[in-house]
């Protein structure tokens, strides 16, 4: 069963915090929600003064006139002073609870994570996975365990604008990647989607589009709450990740994580996360992705796959971080080994 969260007075600091200088409306499906002006004076009472030393609030500017999808319907925004970029804030920066709007049991302390943008939040971590486990996960992609699909996207919109590869596997062939996600977000293993790799040639592509689900498919697993790319190699040249209203742009890095909220803790989607994937100008751009949703998600993609293999594929995880921790180094087998020599002369 999925965690459910309390609750904290953070949730109350983020959605005062996102308030823009007037009222601000919020999508909500088909009802919205006005945040007072109020709460723009209330945002003093509550930690701002940290706030203003490491992020801005600002009013999103209206990027739509050159493409199809509309400017947000949620206009305000926070970012990390100028001081912060290209690399991003440390999370140690951020406002105490600022994370418990997306996802409440966010590793805080996890090491080489950033904030390129706070609300809504874009991070990245460099180092998620090794250079072993990239090349592990592409050498995935030619054996059995994963299957080729086309590119398939939730609107016809956008489906022409995806150019890529894609390959879909169960979580039991890939623990390492499912433990990791489980220990950064705090999230049940089962709300999970199923592995997914994608290949971009040169010259290929995913167009500006959303990670929200339809609200015709909400039955299984809820709306997504989280996105988490791990780039699996380098990229000279273009093969990005842009989101068009928070003007945020993230290079493609061997093990570098991003992670972003297409909408907050209680499945409400995040218009302000517009995001494409460019295209590489010189070989090819490898990723691997999850989708965190707000419960369970039962698999039905990969062929066998079955509720509960992510779960099973955590415990895996878990077993052989266990067993390694457990197993001597090779100096203290040297050492154990000369004691016993020792006792023996």
């Amino acid at each position: 069963m999925a965690r459910t969260w309390p609750r904290r007075s953070g949730f109350v600091f983020c959605a005062l915090l996102c308030a823009s200088r007037a009222s601000v409306l919020l999508r909500a499906g088909a009802r919205a929600t006005v945040v007072p002006l109020a709460s723009r004076r209330a945002l003093v009472r509550l930690g701002a003064k940290k706030q203003k030393s490491h992020f801005e609030a600002y009013t999103i500017a209206d990027r739509s006139a050159a493409g199809i999808f509309p400017a947000p319907a949620r206009r305000d925004g926070v970012r990390p002073l100028k001081k912060h970029l290209p690399e991003g804030a440390p999370l140690s920066k951020a406002p105490e609870g600022w994370a418990d709007r997306w996802l409440p049991g966010l590793q805080l302390s996890h090491k080489g994570m950033r904030l390129l943008h706070l609300c809504p939040p874009v991070m990245i971590i460099d180092d998620f996975l090794s250079h072993e486990e990239c090349a592990e996960l592409i050498a995935l992609t030619e054996s059995d365990r994963a299957f080729e699909v086309q590119s398939a996207t939730f609107s016809t919109l956008t489906a022409a604008a995806r150019t890529s590869t894609t390959w879909y596997t169960r979580h039991g062939a890939v623990p390492t990647f499912v433990g990791r996600a489980v220990e950064l977000t705090g999230a049940h293993p089962d709300s999970l989607e199923e592995p997914q790799i994608v290949r971009y040639a040169t010259g290929q592509r995913f167009s500006w589009h959303y990670d929200e689900v339809p609200r015709s498919l909400l039955a299984n697993g809820g709306q997504r709450r989280a996105t988490l790319l791990v780039y699996l190699n380098d990229v000279e040249l273009g093969g990005g990740t842009a989101f068009r209203d928070l003007g945020v742009g993230v290079q493609p890095k061997c093990g570098r994580a991003l992670l972003f909220c297409p909408s907050d803790v209680d499945g409400t989607p995040d218009d302000r996360t517009l995001h494409a994937g460019e295209p590489p100008l010189s070989g090819a751009k490898w990723i691997a992705q999850f989708w965190l949703h707000e419960r369970e998600y039962v698999p039905g993609v990969v062929p066998g796959a079955q509720a509960g293999d992510a779960s099973a594929a955590y415990e895996l995880y878990c077993a052989r971080r266990r067993a390694s921790m457990e197993q001597p180094s090779d100096g203290a087998s040297a050492t154990a080994a000369g004691a016993g020599v020792a006792q023996n002369i």
